[in-house]
């Protein structure tokens, strides 16, 4: 049933290629993805065959030869979907896989679990429908595909905790020894997840002119994320960077099946995430595109990874369409992050794009003090003290329950994230007094420095009000506030949500809310030019003293969803050119807002547009 050594090595024999040149499918040249795949060398990365050298949690393959007859006239290899294999593991739990055509028919798949499993194939090629084997399987020691876990936090398959850290990469700049010694300089740093687009909009183009997959891109596109999964990374994959876009190649919305039936058959039997567009806002109709594409991604991914969309600012507005189970936001201004954690009961992944260290450093601890996990560019990478100070993050987040983490808001001079009674993590940006007011235990606090790891121990503490002054007036300082022996002993006894996580109930009663609009004054706003936006407090009380406000705006009845205007209490804001693309008249502003308990609030009013 599997091809020969040479044909799993991606070479179709002349013979063949002949018969295979003149066969139309379906208006695509089948045997040009076939023959394109002939001229490439092998990679050196390729899975090993499922029957032979499998092992868990890592890529392998069953690969299938195709001969005159095997296919009708009518049958295209990209755009029909010929081969399924349904992969029976020891415990009897089935995962359904796809095959891609790659000068054979591919079928590639991560086993979940050691021991004996089966395969069943269901074709339309009469001498592969109905075949079953078995195959074993080596534990190789990883853990396994992520998934949700405590509603806002993440775990294996396994059911160990997962500290999602994530390095963003162009997949396609750096030569093959380039990136592995790349990838291996992010293992050492503590990296968990890679991330990169699939289709991009520059360079070498991934499908011909025939609408075919471009062999040569998708060969150096493998070799690249089959390096990184056997190093034991998840991989973060945009389906299209902001330059494949814009090319408009995602209108086709009759092609997204065939398209992601594709993706998800070459990468989805990977450690993955979907990450859908970037920046989506910025792409024209790209809610709708996105809503197609997941609808395809859930119908095709057996192991339903993770799916979400990147964003300029946040792909918060899309919860709403029902196809994502976790939150995406790219703001350097902590109060976004804050207030989708509380809004949601999703996690949330942060990208950095900052690259100064100062800054870059305080947007990492920001992120974390939110609840969120990091996910950090490529560019950001290039700076050594950048690097540091996620050395310290790494070691200082392994010794936390950090999968158990929520914001704590019994703080000033600092922001806090905490599993209440057992430890607190709290970040002070700008030196000065920290207090946070802790259950009555004995807890063993210390300082760290987040640029150099530097620790100061501090002596026990038994009370309820920890108050203390930064130890140095130079830099930002983490303080750890954990109870060593509590944690100690909930090792032995604990493993997973040892405190149930909160849920928000948003307040949008009027007469209960603390604040009050000021501006945008009146009954409309003018496209043309800033409009002020402004808050004033209504109702000032321990609470309110520090109030966290979004601004969204949204245009009525239309179906493009809402942008992020503005942070903070006041400012100015531009209404976003994709909202002005509409033909709707009115425009509702939408104030989310969290105050210093946490507490969400939510004020809307519907504005006139007038030029």
């Amino acid at each position: 049933m599997s091809a020969s050594p040479s044909e799993t090595a991606g070479l179709v024999p002349s013979s063949l290629a002949v018969i295979l040149k003149h066969m139309r499918f379906a208006g695509l040249f089948l045997p040009a993805l076939f023959l394109t795949t002939a001229a490439l060398p092998a990679s050196a990365v390729q899975p090993v065959s499922c029957s032979s050298g499998a092992r868990s949690f890592l890529p392998c393959e069953l690969t299938f030869d195709l001969k005159q007859g095997d296919v009708q006239a009518s049958t295209s290899a990209y755009a029909n979907d010929m081969m399924r294999v349904e992969f029976r593991s020891p415990t009897h739990k089935t995962y359904l896989m796809h095959a891609f055509a790659d000068a054979v028919l591919r079928v590639r798949f991560s086993p979940t679990e050691a021991g004996t499993w089966t395969y069943h194939v269901l074709s339309e090629i009469p001498r592969y429908n109905d075949k079953e084997e078995t195959f074993s399987v080596a534990d190789s020691g990883f853990s396994g595909m992520v998934n949700v876990a405590n509603l806002r936090h993440w775990r294996s398959t396994d059911k160990k905790p997962h500290l999602w850290l994530a390095a963003g990469a162009p997949f396609a700049t750096m030569n093959q020894t380039e990136w592995e010694t790349w990838l291996d300089a992010r293992k050492h740093d503590g990296f968990t997840h890679i991330r990169g687009a699939l289709l991009i909009g520059t360079g070498m183009k991934p499908f011909d002119s025939s609408g075919l997959p471009n062999a040569a891109y998708f060969s150096n596109l493998d070799d690249r994320l089959l390096a990184a999964a056997a190093r034991g990374f998840t991989l973060d994959l945009l389906f299209a960077d902001h330059e494949f876009a814009a090319t408009g190649s995602l209108n086709s919305f009759d092609q997204h099946e065939s398209l992601i039936r594709y993706l998800v058959a070459r990468y989805g039997g990977l450690c993955v995430t979907w990450q859908g567009i970037e920046d989506f806002e910025n792409t024209d109709n790209s809610r709708a595109i996105l809503k197609s594409l997941a609808s395809f991604v859930q119908k095709y991914d057996s192991f339903n990874h993770p799916r979400s969309t990147d964003a300029r600012a946040s792909s918060f507005p899309l919860v709403a369409d029902g196809w994502m189970n976790f939150l995406m936001e790219a703001s350097p201004d902590p109060q976004l992050g804050a207030i989708d954690h509380q809004f949601t009961d999703k996690p949330e992944i942060h990208i950095i794009n900052s690259t100064a260290p100062d800054v870059f450093r305080h947007e990492l601890w920001n992120c974390t003090a939110n609840g969120e996990y990091p996910s950090v560019s490529f560019e950001t990478l290039q700076n050594q003290a950048n690097i540091q100070a996620i050395h310290t993050w790494v070691h200082i987040l392994s010794d936390t329950r950090h999968w158990e983490f929520e914001p704590y808001f019994e703080i000033s001079g600092a922001r806090a994230v905490g599993l209440n009674e057992v430890e607190y993590l709290a970040y002070a940006q700008d030196p000065g007094i920290v207090e946070i007011t802790l259950p009555h235990h004995k807890y063993n606090p210390l300082w760290i420095n987040p640029s150099t790891g530097e620790e100061l121990y501090l002596k026990d503490y038994r009370g309820e009000v920890f108050s203390r002054p930064t130890p140095g007036n130079s830099h930002d300082w983490i303080l750890q506030v954990p109870r060593e022996g509590k944690k100690e002993s909930m090792l032995k006894y604990f493993y997973f949500e040892s405190e149930d996580p909160p849920v928000q109930e948003v307040d949008s009663d009027i007469a209960r809310i603390p604040f009050a609009l000021v501006d945008p004054a009146g009954e409309e706003i003018k496209t043309a030019g800033p409009a002020p936006y402004s808050l004033k407090i209504t109702r000032a009380n321990r609470a309110s003293r520090q109030m966290q406000y979004a601004w969204w705006g949204e245009v009525v009845g239309s179906e493009t969803g809402a942008r992020l205007l503005g942070l903070g209490s006041s400012g100015s804001f531009t209404i976003p050119k994709e909202l002005l693309k509409q033909s709707g008249t009115a425009l509702n502003v939408r104030v989310l807002a969290i105050n210093a308990n946490g507490k969400a609030y939510e004020l809307d009013k519907i504005y006139r547009l007038t030029p």
